[in-house]
């Protein structure tokens, strides 16, 4: 066509045909070909990254909530005790509380009679020595009415009304008396005689 060959390129023949920037085009496309497998790398490292971070993630969860639970429960526990160690204090100090106020009663009470305690101590020799006159006195006066007839008398009343049915039998033959002593012994007096020979009466 007419101008085609003033139209044509300098540069044309040198090259055998118009290639343009086809080299430069060619790199474009490697390089981005390596960017999108640089990334679609990254991006399944980060993917993996991810999943791993999201196990770790829930095993760290599941390991909080069985702490959590256990500390639930020690906290049950420890609530537990120390209401019983409350309900045990108050009792404690309830019974302080008692046993200083039968303290204080007694130590009162010790400091009222303190004087009557304080003069039987201070008089005990004395209360013994009078206590041992007195004993003497009445062993004294004991031993005298023992020698008095109206003692003898009633001495020997209630021997012979302790002989019962026998009395009349031993009045008459004497207490020594094979037959008083049978009487006594609720036996016949060959029967008393057979184990006893050698009292008076056999």
């Amino acid at each position: 066509m007419p101008g085609e060959d003033e139209a044509r390129p300098e540069t044309w023949e040198d090259e055998k045909g118009y290639k343009g920037q086809s080299g430069k085009g060619t790199k474009v496309i490697e390089t981005l070909q390596f960017i999108l497998e640089n990334t679609e790398k990254e991006e399944k490292s980060a993917h993996a990254d991810e999943m791993n971070a999201q196990h770790e993630f829930e095993d760290s969860m599941t390991k909080l909530k069985d702490e959590e639970k256990e500390l639930g429960e020690s906290l049950v526990k420890l609530k537990t005790q120390l209401a019983e160690k409350t309900a045990e204090l108050l009792e404690s100090k309830k019974t302080l509380k008692e046993t200083i106020a039968v303290k204080e009663a007694a130590e009162a009470y010790l400091l009222e009679i303190k004087p009557g305690c304080d003069f039987i101590t201070e008089n005990f020799d004395k209360r013994e020595e009078h206590r041992e006159a007195e004993t003497k006195a009445l062993k004294k006066a004991a031993d005298l009415l023992k020698g008095t007839p109206a003692y003898k008398a009633a001495e020997s009343e209630a021997e012979l009304e302790s002989l019962g049915s026998c009395k009349d039998i031993c009045v008459d033959e004497g207490r020594g008396h094979a037959k008083c002593k049978a009487c006594l012994a609720d036996v016949t007096v060959p029967g008393y005689c057979a184990g006893h020979p050698d009292t008076d009466g056999c």
